[in-house]
């Protein structure tokens, strides 16, 4: 009978992979030494079976599978150290068949590693780079904002010195120191009642006195001025205005009928007089012409005249032209700020807005 055709089987003993010739009876594995056996006795020939079919005339028999091959382990003669050393031999492949299945894996996920360690520290390392070059930078920039500071600081100091200088020589330029006993003789001298105009704020830091007989048009432009100087600081100003007699005192009627005009009007009646002279543009101290200050304040005229003729407030207004004498008081402005007195024509008020800005600006120097 033909011999199976067996190609590989594992072996009993060991569990190895075997491999037989065709047509081979036996095989020997070759790691353990175990000798297996092929049983191909598996029924009777082609010839034996075509002669009884040929002897009985009887139809054959349905054809059989063929039995699988047997195989007979014969027990192996090796020595037991040696088996041993097979199985140890058999379980050293195994383990090296599997650790090269995953050696490919370890491969790929060390590479892996080692290029996202190298990608990380090399980014990491040029971050840090850039941050060292941008503090630098910013250090940089940073002193340089600090020198251009410095360099505007002192600049603008030198600029405020300048201005302070400048401020300084125009104030030593014009001012006057105060008359030895001026407060005391005004306290003295001013009639009760007398019409002393405040205009501003009344706690205000600066205070202008302006001595002035009040009523000429050239002192009528600088009380306007005034008033604009109001505006401009206020809450910071305050103007005290007190008419007295011009032309170093020697002019006392004009004090003389505005004393009887306070008299007759009350407080209050300087302002009023003011503004209806500034409407009517009237110029009464040069025309002398007081009787119109009566017309103008709607007072009684007999009573004025009456007044005036008898010189009844001659006293009161001697005691202005006092005061006049002691200001130099001569048909020109004078004003007091502070503990200073200003005599001038328009020069110091056209420049009156800078003479206070220095006030308010130098608190020392009030």
């Amino acid at each position: 009978m033909k011999k199976p055709q067996l190609q590989s089987l594992n072996c009993p003993a060991c569990g190895a992979s075997i491999s037989n010739d065709p047509g081979a009876s036996s095989v020997k594995c070759q790691y353990c030494g175990n000798l297996l056996v092929f049983d191909d006795d598996d029924g009777p020939s082609d010839e034996e079976v075509d002669g009884f079919f040929a002897e009985d005339a009887a139809p054959p028999p349905a054809p059989r599978a063929p039995a699988p091959p047997q195989v007979i382990m014969v027990p192996n003669a090796l020595d037991p150290k040696v088996q041993r050393q097979v199985q140890q031999a058999v379980s050293r492949a195994t383990q090296v068949s599997k650790l090269a299945a995953v050696l490919p894996a370890i491969f790929i996920f060390t590479t892996l590693l080692i290029g996202g360690s190298i990608a990380y520290f090399t980014t990491r390392g040029v971050q840090e780079n850039q941050k060292r070059v941008q503090a630098q930078v910013q250090k940089a920039q940073d002193e340089a904002e600090e020198k251009r500071k410095a360099a505007e600081k002192t600049r603008l100091d030198a600029q405020a010195k300048r201005e302070r200088d400048q401020w300084s020589n125009l104030i030593e330029e014009n001012r006057t120191s105060l008359p030895v006993g001026l407060d005391s003789l005004l306290a003295e001298s001013l009639p009760q009642g007398w019409p002393t105009l405040t205009k501003g704020l009344s706690s205000a830091p600066i205070t202008i006195t302006w001595y002035a007989a009040y009523v000429s048009t050239y002192e009528q432009r600088t009380f306007a001025a005034f008033k604009a100087v109001l505006r401009k600081f206020d809450k910071k100003v305050k103007i005290n205005v007190i008419p007295l007699p011009a032309q170093r005192g020697r002019n006392t009627q004009m004090m003389e009928a505005m004393l009887e005009i306070l008299e007759q009007k009350g407080e209050g009646v300087f302002e009023e007089l003011h503004e209806r002279l500034a409407q009517e543009g009237r110029n009464l101290f040069m025309r002398e012409n007081y009787s119109q200050l009566c017309e103008i304040m709607d007072c009684d005229l007999k009573k004025f005249q009456k007044a005036m003729k008898s010189r009844t407030h001659a006293s009161k207004a001697a005691g202005l032209a006092a005061v006049s004498k002691k200001l130099n008081l001569d048909r020109q402005l004078v004003f007091r700020i502070q503990d200073s007195l200003f005599y001038d024509q328009m020069s110091i008020i056209s420049r009156i807005d800078d003479v206070l800005e220095g006030f308010v600006k130098y608190p020392e120097a009030r």
